[in-house]
């Protein structure tokens, strides 16, 4: 049985992350960056490490975990030497280590790796909203924005907030697709984002997936009203408040 195919954001939660489902084709993910088609088609391997970096966004792999060539090979119907120059790409990326007569383990962040990443996340997603808001009134911008996020911002009981993970994804593909900064895509650490969140999922409470929606909320709101600044001011104390929720577990 062969994985779904989804685009994902360019080598950055994610922060943010999933998007929309595309048509299934050999277990391979097809990654488009954020807000734009990609320019030029990606190699195997590339597919390859991005459908392994989805799988971290789904919870199909752990932190520490062993990824075994044999096994990815059968999984992903591709050649080992695909696989390893898939993991390779991994590496650079700081998602996998690989270590001599082990291969490539899963990295796990440290104090340092997320405080790092939460504080470019939180500049660069800043901006992303800032252009979004600025944005919202082109084209089919405010259908498009407030379908995605409409999930997000009303759940309607326990069950729906335990899927904030996911519909967050696609408030970000939104997000972003509105924004529409070729450039901005670009500096996105959306592979070490993906990591950060496979990390500290298990670490979140209900009372902070209820923050989470009001925070998500505000951002919408923002955005929606096309004030750049506020879209901006809550979008970055939203990752802000993320570090709030989440550091304490790796000090």
């Amino acid at each position: 049985m062969t994985d779904r195919i989804d685009p994902v954001f360019p080598p950055a939660l994610a922060f943010m992350p999933d998007s929309a489902a595309m048509p299934q084709s050999q277990g391979i993910e097809v990654p488009a960056a954020a807000g734009t088609a990609r320019k030029h088609p990606l190699s195997e391997p590339e597919r390859v490490a991005a459908t392994i970096t989805k799988g971290l966004l789904r919870r199909e792999y752990s932190i520490g975990q062993r990824l075994v060539e044999a096994e990815l090979t059968e999984k992903l119907g591709v050649g080992r030497s695909t696989v390893r120059e898939a993991l390779k790409i991994l590496a650079s990326r700081g998602v996998v280590d690989i270590f001599p007569h082990r291969g490539a383990v899963i990295r796990g962040l440290t104090l340092t790796d997320a405080e790092n990443l939460l504080a470019v996340l939180e500049v660069l997603t800043g901006l992303a909203a800032r252009l979004a808001a600025e944005k919202i009134d082109r084209g089919a911008n405010r259908q498009r924005f407030a379908m995605a996020a409409r999930p997000l911002i009303e759940p309607q009981d326990s069950t729906e907030l335990e899927r904030i993970l996911e519909e967050r994804a696609h408030f970000y593909q939104a997000m972003f697709d509105v924004a529409d900064s070729e450039d901005l895509n670009r500096a996105m650490p959306n592979w070490r984002a993906h990591l950060f969140r496979n990390q500290f999922y298990g670490f979140l409470t209900k009372g902070d997936l209820r923050a989470m929606v009001a925070e998500y909320r505000q951002i919408t709101e923002a955005i929606l009203a096309g004030d750049a600044a506020k879209a901006e001011l809550h979008t970055r104390r939203h990752l802000q408040k993320t570090r709030e929720r989440v550091l304490p577990y790796l000090r």
